[in-house]
């Protein structure tokens, strides 16, 4: 039970915290149209006895056949009193306008800061925000939510609206007879406690139907929009297997909603049955204090009149307060992404990464464990890697390559041990250095949908030199295509930004990503399955020009195929997280160990591989 409310104090003050978030970011995206929506949402709602008011002094005015006191003395008259009513009603629709266009203005400036602010936030989070599921489903849930900041601000100004209008009406009411405003005030309460008990079961439907629902559209996308799952799709027969598995989930997250709506629905039919009581009953005090003579019958018509448009506020204020409850607890996923903080630090005062290596790359007692994982990706590996040394990282899927180039490359810090670049651990270089000083390319590389220019020139982007990015090209056996393009380096790749983009072969892109690597022209070229789409010609080509490519760089290379690892000067074999063998090529063949098993699994079938 301790728990329990410790999480609900919890959830208010995040709210709270989510209401100060969606004020500052939309005083952040434009000081002076803030100013002028809260001044028209405070003008709004002043405005609402105007129109009661107006009616009560007409009626005065023709029911006693002369003006009143009020009307004389400020020589108004019924000509006069309507004047002022027309005055009133144009501004109160021009005040409508001007929020109209504002908000369409504004809209668009708090959108853009909120995207920058969430795009700047998540693109400086480390990869294992990325990795883990948890992490991530709370980065999917803030993207899916980034639309309710917009919502929550234009909330609050019509709830600022709604509830000087009920100030006004109150004051008014107070004026006449008190336990009106109690009546109205204790109807109001039931509708109170279920904006908020809504707002935790919606908050608990989306919270649990959010894996449902991104499961659901995950299969959409398959069918929809992923060109690549077209083809298997078609040729396999899964049409009908994914419409039923997404239809399933689509019904099982629909009755939850359906289920919360219907609920709603029933509180608030018995909700409305109590303000229909006690408005009776508010209703009889007026009429009761017209008989008795207190007050006159433009005064019936005026608190009538502000009965009615208490309940009208009062009900939006109720409708209102949900809506920000929810929209407030949805935005608290932005929040928590904003409050996520770097677990890669660089320490003060970092050290100046060496221009040119002198003593190498050593390992020593490296072991790493992913975050929540029980078993070791890493344990205790030891090894050093000369300046300008090449290095081919070989072993089953799953023994650990990928995750020591993880560890280099300070995507994750090491669990144990240390990773010492030229004698220094690496944790004590700048990250921006220790990165400027890195090429690589991942297995999974990235396909920008952009330039030809672009996507290799992305490899340094404050570099513009035409002549290097050609020779990148070149290097990466990537212009023998490019050539052939309308346009070479100014065609658009790919079709999703631009009908008219080309769209490369797997082999074709990933020339395009070694490009990239080589344009980085970095001291540490990094290659994780770098031929492994390319054809065997120009598998061949890299592998003859290896050497004069790496010349100069400390170079690792991943791979499967070991005529592309026999390009390496040293082989480090993995199996199981640890190293298990070091050697060359031709020594490790001799040892007849663990690489010798692997290579000849691979080349059994080609007997003249052996001697090669």
């Amino acid at each position: 039970m301790e728990d329990e409310k410790k999480l609900v104090k919890a959830s208010f003050k995040e709210r709270w915290e989510a209401l100060k978030l969606a004020v500052s970011w939309t005083y952040k995206s434009s000081k002076f149209l803030t100013f002028i929506i809260f001044f028209t949402a405070i003008v709004g709602g002043l405005l609402v006895i105007v129109e009661p008011y107006v009616f009560k002094l007409i009626i005065d005015s023709i029911t006693k056949s002369s003006e009143l006191n009020l009307a004389s003395k400020f020589g108004l008259g019924i000509v006069g009193i309507l004047i002022v009513y027309g005055i009133a009603r144009v501004l109160k629709g021009l005040l409508w306008d001007i929020q109209t266009t504002i908000k369409k203005i504004h809209t668009q400036r708090l959108d853009r800061y909120a995207t920058q602010e969430m795009m700047s936030k998540i693109s400086s989070l480390d990869v294992v925000y990325f990795e883990d599921p948890e992490y991530y489903n709370t980065l999917t849930k803030a993207n899916t939510n980034l639309w309710r900041v917009n919502e929550f601000l234009w909330e609050c100004t019509f709830l600022l609206t709604q509830l000087i209008s009920l100030l006004v009406i109150v004051g008014a009411l107070l004026s006449f007879d008190w336990r009106i405003v109690v009546l109205i005030l204790v109807g109001a309460i039931p509708g109170i406690i279920l904006s908020m008990k809504s707002a935790r079961i919606t908050w608990g439907i989306f919270d649990s139907a959010s894996p449902i629902s991104r499961q659901a559209y995950y299969y959409k996308s398959l069918m929809t929009d992923s060109p690549q799952a077209v083809k298997e799709i078609k040729l396999f027969g899964l049409q009908s297997h994914f419409l039923k598995r997404f239809d399933y989930l689509i019904e099982k997250y629909m009755k939850k909603q359906e289920k919360s709506a219907l609920l709603e629905s029933l509180f608030m039919i018995g909700i409305g049955f109590i303000e229909a009581f006690l408005s009776i009953i508010a209703t009889w005090f007026v009429v009761k204090g017209y008989l008795d003579g207190r007050i006159g019958i433009g005064d019936v018509a005026f608190f009538w009149a502000l009965l009615f448009q208490f309940a009208d506020h009062a009900r939006w204020v109720v409708r209102l307060i949900g809506s920000m409850n929810i929209s407030a607890t949805f935005v608290t996923y932005l929040l928590r992404i904003l409050n996520f903080k770097p677990q890669i630090v660089e320490i003060k005062n970092p050290k100046i990464f060496p221009n040119k290596l002198e003593k190498g790359i050593e390992f020593r007692n490296v072991s790493f464990k992913y975050p929540k994982a029980k078993n070791w990706s890493l344990r205790n590996v030891n090894f050093f890697i000369k300046p300008g040394e090449s290095v081919a990282l070989v072993g089953e899927n799953g023994s650990g390559k990928t995750t020591l180039i993880k560890l280099l490359c300070r995507l994750y810090d090491v669990s144990e041990g240390e990773i010492l670049i030229d004698g220094i651990n690496i944790n004590e270089y700048s990250l921006d250095e220790l990165y400027e000083n890195l090429g690589v390319i991942f297995q999974d590389f990235m396909r920008y949908e952009a330039l030809v220019g672009e996507n290799i020139g992305f490899g340094r982007v404050n570099v513009k030199e035409k002549e290097k990015i050609h020779r990148a090209s070149v290097k990466a056996e990537a212009w023998d295509f490019i050539k052939d393009l309308e346009d070479k380096y100014k065609t658009q790749l790919g079709k999703t930004l631009k009908e008219k983009g080309v769209e490369l072969s797997v082999g074709q892109w990933q020339k395009i990503a070694l490009g990239r690597a080589f344009f980085r022209d970095a001291q540490i070229l990094i290659l994780d399955e770098p031929t492994a789409a390319v054809d065997a010609k120009a598998e061949y080509r890299l592998f003859q020009k290896f050497k004069h490519l790496t010349k100069k760089k400390t170079t690792f290379l991943i791979s499967h195929r070991f005529s592309t690892v026999r390009m390496a000067n040293k082989i480090i074999v993995m199996d199981a997280a640890k190293v298990v063998e070091i050697g060359t090529h031709a020594e490790l063949l001799q040892r007849d160990g663990y690489y010798a098993k692997l290579y000849r699994m691979q080349f059994r079938d080609i007997p003249s591989y052996e001697t090669a």
